[in-house]
């Protein structure tokens, strides 16, 4: 029986890696360069949604 818990761990690492490796090699769609100005989407737990973004105070000096 740990011949098979073995064997599926070893299809699930492959597939994430294979997955992994995959989507490092896809190139950026057009447009997705600057990711300040991205509002594609409403996910808010990304790292690039402008809310993570802290606005510049400029000092009235």
């Amino acid at each position: 029986m740990t011949i098979w818990a073995i064997i599926w761990l070893v299809i699930l690492i492959a597939i994430f890696i294979g997955t992994y490796l995959l989507n490092k090699h896809t190139p950026k769609p057009e447009g997705c360069e600057d990711m300040s100005e991205c509002v594609g989407c409403n996910n808010i737990a990304c790292s690039h949604h402008s809310a993570h973004h802290k606005e510049e105070v400029k000092d009235a000096n």
